[in-house]
């Protein structure tokens, strides 16, 4: 029977915290991309309403148009920027699975020497 519980299970302590951290930053990054998506339709709603002529529908479609590539690029670098996250975060797990199996073969270790 493995006695030293604590050591096992310090581990997967870690990674309820590290998952609980990592799911708290993504909701937050979530919740700031939908608030600034909504300020910014709210914003350009209110410019197109008030468009009068041809030459300023001109305007707002040509704004229009470099903001949607404005918004692309910044979508390829949030999603590079998850990518990273996520990368790290992957690498943490398996530290914490490589930890966790390390502790539990010494232990298994340690009760095997006890029964010979």
């Amino acid at each position: 029977m493995v006695k030293d519980i604590k050591g096992f299970t310090q581990p997967i302590s870690k990674l309820v915290e590290l998952n609980t951290q990592h799911f708290d930053t993504l909701m937050k990054a979530q919740k700031k991309a939908a608030e600034d998506y909504r300020a910014l339709v709210k914003q350009r709603m209110q410019t197109a309403s008030e468009i009068k002529d041809p030459v300023a529908l001109a305007s707002f479609v040509t704004d229009q148009m470099a903001l949607a590539q404005s918004s692309y690029e910044k979508m390829v670098s949030n999603s590079r920027s998850m990518f990273e996250a996520m990368t790290g975060y992957n690498a943490e797990v398996i530290q914490l699975f490589q930890e966790s199996t390390a502790q539990l073969k010494k232990e298994i270790e340690k009760e095997t020497q006890k029964i010979k």
